[in-house]
């Protein structure tokens, strides 16, 4: 279990989702992959979305700490879906 800033991110297949067959960048010639997790805030579940390493912690609390909340992404697509 990760807890960062109010957070708590089970260490499961159910809250963490990488796309290992997809490598999106380079980070010291290690692969970084889309990567999603699924947090509970209180009784709230928010999913967030970063690149990271496969199955490295420390690159999934950075995403706790900066990441973009995919609901937010999630809006923006469902706006812009009206506007055309």
């Amino acid at each position: 279990m990760i807890r960062r800033n109010g957070f708590e991110l089970p260490i499961s297949d159910a809250h963490i989702y990488q796309q290992l067959g997809t490598i999106v960048a380079y980070n010291d010639q290690c692969p970084l992959h889309f990567t999603v997790l699924r947090c509970n805030d209180g009784q709230v579940s928010r999913t967030y979305f970063g690149l990271a390493r496969a199955d490295n912690i420390q690159d999934f609390e950075a995403i706790l700490d900066y990441g973009d909340k995919f609901e937010a992404v999630i809006n923006w697509f469902n706006s812009q879906e009206h506007t055309k």
